[in-house]
């Protein structure tokens, strides 16, 4: 939600409206997302994801490590896919 969160919000208050197919819509356009900042250990892709956007939150602590090019990179594209990039 640090990166999507009114999104987030909209979708859970559709399906708490009964807007199930809407929510569903909704979580669909975000599973990419979802997926991208759990392809390594939480919290490293979303420091990624908002240091590339622009919110500077530094870097991991030991023993975690930084994201990788690989890891980056499909980071950036699942990003520029949701216009957040």
């Amino acid at each position: 939600s640090h990166l999507v969160g009114r999104r987030i919000a909209s979708m859970i208050n559709d399906y708490l409206q009964g807007a199930v197919e809407k929510a569903t819509r909704a979580h669909n356009e975000l599973l990419p997302l979802f997926k991208a900042l759990f392809l390594t250990t939480n919290p490293i892709m979303v420091k990624a994801a908002l240091n590339l956007l622009g919110v500077n939150v530094g870097s991991t602590r030991l023993p975690l490590v930084e994201a990788t090019a690989s890891e980056l990179d499909a980071l950036k594209e699942v990003l520029r896919g949701l216009g957040l990039l």
